[in-house]
């Protein structure tokens, strides 16, 4: 997959055209890998490519100052997993207050018709321009106009709950990461490093290496996936440290970047006195 960056300065011309999917698609969950297998379908019957137009930083960064949020899928894990959806080209265009101020008719004017878009894909809430004030209606009047075709993906649920990327996190601060795969089509993962370690119990404190929504405090069963060789290990998150015992671990190998994939959350059983 190419990958382009952008900014509301760049110059968008001669482009072939293409089926574009818009949306921040944090996480990547099974709702936005709905939008990316209708914006492949829909190429493959144009003859044309697909692609995708996310966002970098998130919007509330810049809108309400949160500097520290964390995401499902930091950039570059967001863009490898756009990628094994199979999309050919993905813009990721820098949001800042420039671009948010963007009236939502000069977005569909530089952003689709103006990158030769021939087919939009959305999500049923999608939203977009100044203040949120475009939505789906204005895309839907606009394609009317015959310069673009459009398919807006309805809501996808999981017992009656919209699977979304808020729903998601809600999970995680809940600490429910075994709901987790139900959600994205797979377990949460995050990247993390070795700091340190106790080589007699093979307990390890470790950083995460990139700005991962973490689940609530408490003791995960978790995989942790060295080298493509998966470890069963217990993940200790506390608000001052985090320490992932790995079991039966190849010493040789923690110099690498892991990746550790929650499965449960391990509760103490009660004691019952008799």
């Amino acid at each position: 997959m190419e990958v382009i960056y952008l900014t509301h300065l760049s110059e968008l011309k001669n482009l072939e055209s293409h089926v574009m999917a818009i949306g921040f698609f944090d996480g990547v969950h099974l709702g936005h890998q709905e939008l990316f297998k209708h914006a492949n379908e829909q190429a493959r019957k144009r003859g044309i490519k697909s692609s995708a137009l996310t966002f970098s930083p998130h919007p509330d960064e810049v809108i309400k100052g949160d500097s520290s949020r964390k995401y499902l899928t930091p950039l570059q894990e967001k863009i490898k997993k756009i990628s094994q959806c199979g999309i050919d080209k993905l813009y990721v265009m820098k949001f800042d207050k420039q671009f948010a101020s963007l009236p939502p008719m000069d977005f569909i004017n530089k952003y689709i018709i103006g990158m030769n878009v021939k087919h939009v894909v959305v999500g049923f809430d999608f939203t977009f321009g100044f203040k949120a004030q475009g939505n789906t209606k204005v895309l839907e009047a606009e394609s009317l106009k015959g310069d673009f075709g459009l398919t807006i993906v309805p809501k996808k649920t999981y017992v009656d709950t919209k699977i979304s990327s808020t729903e998601t996190r809600k999970l995680l601060n809940e600490g429910n990461v075994e709901t987790i795969p139900y959600y994205l089509g797979m377990n949460y993962q995050v990247k993390a490093l070795i700091n340190g370690s106790n080589r007699t119990n093979s307990t390890f404190s470790v950083t995460i290496t990139d700005r991962y929504l973490l689940p609530k405090p408490g003791i995960y069963e978790v995989n942790i996936i060295i080298n493509n060789k998966v470890y069963n290990g217990e993940f200790n998150l506390t608000d001052c440290k985090n320490e992932l015992n790995i079991f039966d671990v190849n010493h040789s190998d923690l110099k690498e970047e892991l990746t550790i994939e929650f499965l449960n959350r391990l509760r103490v059983k009660s004691v019952v006195l008799v």
